[in-house]
């Protein structure tokens, strides 16, 4: 299995480690180009989330290539620096990672849903970018079908769990009654939007930033106003909440943006949920300001897990890594099985070669019967050795494929 991916996450490194391999959309989708074009990969896919960022790759050979390396070149940082904290995984270890990842087992927020979505937006992305290859796609469609059925089948907490009611959480602790407070949420993307409907459902003011020039930009969530985002800091003013939730590279709200409002002493709270950050952290260095970051939300696992929930997760992953080895396997053979198929042809042609010389066609009717016995043999041969796929056993199937192989090779 010519699988491999690195990567950096919240259980090693802290937020401000992480932002540095953290990707645009953009970015993502000039570096899986990068990938396919210059260093030798067949297909390539980044995730890269609040809590992780992760570079995917499919290797056309058995040849080694130095992720680590490459990935921080593709940041331009020392790989020195931060080799500790990135996690190379190969083979059935990496396929087991994404599984339990895009399960929500590997997250900050335990079980949180929302890394799903990210998941599947990452397989979107490099899909427009046209670095997939069949390896990774039908490892990703894998793994997010083994996540739905989770979803569906096991309850793994009591609570909804994602980053968005973490953050409703974490407010209600400063603030117990969200009732009528003043909340600016900067970013109306998914997070963004989550958020600013949780707010309202909490009967909070709440003002979504939107930009002028994004067309057919998502509608704010119903109960939310909305401004331009170049007055969001005016805005700050009047706010007890200010939330942060933008794809943007760089500071959303810089200290000196704020700095002259804060002089007033009104307690505020300000929620930085992206990554990298949009919060200047300078700004949490105000008295009675208070400033969260995604590292500042994270909760430990949960004490309402059930065993047995936990158990019938496990068994769900198996089961579909069984599946997506299984057809990993099967692909392998498929140069082998042509390859046989075709020998079979070739051995009919030459067992009749005397017989077809003999039947009453000119060579042009000649040619296309030795062509349509040849395709016909080979097909025939295909589908009786795929079938015997499915009385036998991956071991017995594996030996007689093998012997298959010596054989032909002895020929």
């Amino acid at each position: 299995m010519k699988i491999e991916m690195i990567g950096i996450d919240h259980s090693t490194a802290s937020l401000a480690q992480r932002e540095v391999f953290a990707f645009t959309s953009t970015q993502a989708h000039l570096a899986m180009q990068s990938m396919v074009q210059n260093f030798g990969v067949s297909g390539s896919v980044i995730v890269s989330t609040c809590n992780r960022t992760e570079l995917w790759v499919s290797k056309k050979d058995d040849n080694e290539i130095d992720l680590t390396e490459i990935l921080c070149q593709l940041k331009q940082v020392c790989p020195e620096e931060y080799i500790a904290l990135l996690k190379v995984r190969k083979g059935l270890e990496a396929v087991r990672h994404l599984f339990e990842t895009a399960s929500g087992l590997k997250s900050q927020i335990w079980g949180e849903d929302q890394i799903l979505a990210q998941i599947k937006s990452s397989i979107e992305c490099a899909r427009t970018a046209g670095t997939t290859d069949q390896i990774l796609e039908k490892l990703f469609q894998t793994a997010i079908t083994a996540a739905k059925r989770i979803k569906t089948e096991v309850r793994l907490t009591s609570a909804d769990v994602s980053v968005a009611t973490r953050a409703i959480e974490v407010m209600k602790e400063h603030f117990p009654d969200l009732s009528g407070l003043e909340c600016l949420v900067i970013g109306n993307g998914e997070m963004g939007r989550m958020v600013s409907a949780m707010l309202a459902k909490s009967s909070a003011k709440v003002t979504v930033t939107r930009r002028k020039y994004k067309n057919g930009a998502s509608p704010v969530p119903n109960g939310c106003a909305s401004i331009e985002y170049e007055k969001r800091i005016e805005m700050i003013k009047r706010s007890d909440i200010i939330v942060s939730a933008t794809s943007s590279p760089h500071y959303t709200i810089k200290m000196g943006d704020a700095e002259e409002i804060l002089k007033d002493g009104k307690k505020r709270l300000f929620v930085d949920l992206a990554v990298p950050r949009d919060l200047d952290p300078a700004l949490g260095g105000w008295p009675n300001v208070t400033l969260l970051d995604s590292d500042r939300l994270g909760c430990s696992f949960p004490e309402d897990v059930q065993r047995d929930s936990l158990v019938r997760t496990h068994q769900i992953l198996d089961e579909y890594m069984e599946e997506y080895i299984k057809w990993v396997k099967a692909r392998e053979l498929i140069p082998l099985i042509n390859g046989i198929a075709q020998s079979a042809s070739e051995k009919i042609k030459g067992y009749l070669s005397k017989d077809i010389v003999e039947l009453s066609m000119d060579d042009e009717r000649r040619i296309l019967f030795e062509q349509k016995l040849a395709g016909v043999t080979a097909k025939t041969v295909r589908s009786i050795l795929y079938k015997m796929k499915d009385v036998m056993d991956d071991k017995q199937w594996e030996e007689c494929f093998s012997n298959l192989a010596a054989d032909r090779r002895e020929q």
